[in-house]
This record gives C-alpha cells, sequence and structure tokens, in this order.
C-alpha cells in the first residue's frame, strides 16, 4: 500500500491521495485502513460538533479506545488513542474528493492532536529563519496572504491546518500545499481559475518546488488577521498581544475547538501557553484591497527578512 507524506510524517493508507508526495516504504506515523465491517453501536461520549459544508456536519466522540468522527457525508472515521491508527466505516462509498478533504482536515488534525500536536486553522509560509502563521476565521483572506507571500519569496508551509509540534520549542510541520481560494483571488494572483473544487472554494497548486516548504521548521511569529476599510490609514500594523489573551485567541483558533468542546479544553489552553511563552502572537490590521496587497507583503517582509529578533510595533489605536 501507499505511504505518503503528510505534516511531516507518514501516513500509509488504503485510499490514494494524488494530493500528496509518494514516499518509499518506510515505518508510518499513521495508517488508514477501509473497513467492511459495521462500527460498534456506541459512539462513546459525545464532545462536539461542527459544520463541514452546507447542511453537512460532523460530529466527535469519545471511549476507551479512542475517538470517533462522523460526518454526514463520508461515513465514520475511528482513531486510536495514540492517534497512529485510523479506521475509515464508508457505508459503501467510495473515495473521492470529499473523503480525501475529510482525512487530511479534521482525521489526521486528530490524529496529530491525540499524538500530542497543537492544530490550529490557518496557513503558514516561511520567512527569513522561521515559520510564520496567520489565524482568521473563514473569509478574511489568510490563504490569499499566504499564497501572496510564497509567491513574493517565502516558502509555503500549509494551508487550512497548521501542526504546531511543541517538543523544544514551537516547529511548524509541513501540510498540505494545495491552496484554497475563491475564484478572485485566483485571479488576481495567478491568473488561473480552474482550481479543484472543494467547498464553494479552489484548490490551486501553482507553486513551485522552490516555493514549498516540505521540512518543519521553528516558528516565529503568529498574526490573527483583523481587515480593516482600505481607506483607515497603513496598509498593514501590528501589535502585539500580552500572553493571557495570546492563549485565549489560539485556543479559540484551534482547528478541532468546535469539535473537542469543553472535554479537551484543559489541554488546548495548556498547549496555547506553552506556544505564547516562546512566540509573540500578534493583532494584524490589513487592508482588504488587492491593490494594496503587495505593500502588505513588503511589510510582513520587513519584519521577518533576517535572523529573529524583537523590533518596535507601530501603536494600534
Amino acid at each position: 500500500m501507499p505511504s505518503y507524506a503528510a505534516f511531516g510524517g507518514c501516513l500509509d493508507s488504503d485510499i490514494s491521495f494524488p494530493e500528496l508526495i509518494e514516499l518509499p516504504a518506510s515505518l508510518p506515523t499513521w495508517t488508514l485502513r477501509t473497513s467492511s465491517a459495521a462500527p460498534d453501536a456506541s459512539p462513546g461520549e459525545h464532545l462536539g460538533q461542527d459544520q463541514v459544508d452546507g447542511e453537512v456536519l460532523v460530529r466527535l466522540y469519545r471511549n476507551g479506545g479512542g475517538y470517533r468522527l462522523r460526518f454526514d457525508d463520508t461515513g465514520i472515521f475511528e482513531v486510536s488513542a495514540d492517534g497512529s491508527r485510523i479506521r475509515w466505516f464508508p457505508a459503501g462509498r467510495e473515495p473521492d474528493e470529499a473523503t480525501r478533504i475529510d482525512v487530511l482536515g479534521r482525521v489526521l488534525a486528530l490524529a496529530m492532536h491525540a499524538g500530542g500536536m497543537f492544530c490550529l486553522h490557518g496557513s503558514a509560509v516561511t520567512m527569513g529563519d522561521g515559520a510564520v502563521a496567520f489565524l482568521a476565521p473563514k473569509l478574511h483572506g489568510k490563504s490569499t496572504l499566504a499564497l501572496a507571500l510564497a509567491l513574493a519569496g517565502g516558502r509555503l508551509m500549509g494551508d487550512d491546518t497548521i501542526a504546531l509540534d511543541l517538543a523544544g520549542g514551537p516547529s511548524v510541520r509541513p501540510g498540505v500545499h494545495g491552496v484554497r481560494l475563491w475564484a478572485d483571488s485566483a485571479a488576481r494572483l495567478t491568473g488561473d481559475t480552474g482550481g479543484r473544487s472543494a467547498g464553494g472554494k479552489g484548490v490551486f497548486e501553482v507553486l513551485t518546488e522552490d516555493q514549498l516548504m516540505r521540512s518543519p521548521a521553528p516558528l516565529r511569529a503568529i498574526y490573527l488577521l483583523a481587515p480593516v476599510p482600505s481607506d483607515a490609514g497603513p496598509p498593514a500594523r501590528r501589535k502585539r498581544l500580552e500572553p493571557v489573551p495570546a492563549a485565549l485567541s489560539l485556543v479559540s483558533h484551534a482547528k478541532l475547538g468546535s469539535l473537542l468542546g469543553k472535554g479537551e479544553t484543559g489541554v488546548l489552553v495548556r498547549w496555547a501557553a506553552a506556544v505564547v511563552r516562546t512566540t509573540p502572537v500578534y493583532v494584524f490590521e490589513l487592508m482588504r484591497d488587492f491593490d494594496r496587497l503587495p505593500e502588505i507583503v513588503r511589510q510582513l517582509q520587513a519584519w521577518h527578512a533576517g535572523a529573529h529578533a524583537a523590533v518596535a510595533e507601530p501603536a494600534l489605536p
């Protein structure tokens, strides 16, 4: 069965993932197997649920053997307590684009959470001597900004899921390199509007190999995107948050926050506190104006061009 590079590890799977790079046979970090049997009738303790797309929901349960994710459309995925084993119960469904999106999104994020990695919803790019992460709700432009930075000399680490390894100081694991964009953003940045459909957006794989980062990188900064009108002053300003609000902000942007519910909030808080002890978290005001995007990119490049060092912060009102 093929093995694939994913989030700095090896996914051994009986489902094909054409969007991932195949690896030679090696010790897997995660194994994914399709099961023809029916899952246990009792799912376990319900932790939370989240909206996938439209009216499609996913629900998370926890039991003695690990976790269970139940998607309305793609079936049930069971993840072992240590995150290393994944079983898919498709109920007769063939693996398709939606199945792969679910695996590379919430399923692997849950496996990494079980294995002790902190997963955030955002995009990450390497600049200077480390990685910079951008966090925001949907429609705030984090994928657009990450792609613009990669096209301007950075290297894309991943889009949608940021996997943080906290051992020895936070570092970002390389994730999935297809960027999910709306058609207007894709047209302005790449001239391409023909990406694969993914939940209303298109998935664009437009970067060359030297614009992609395929190894872990130390986390140097986290930006919480706060778009402002195009007539609101400078195109980009940042202000560093104090540790407590910074940690709470990271918890609010946890990839699985809605699914994990209150049952595992304490774990997320501890991980977030560990990150902000060494990594600055900024509120980042940026104009929502494509014409000002090059200026925003140049400002970020100036902040992260060289070795990691503290710099003066422009004050926000």
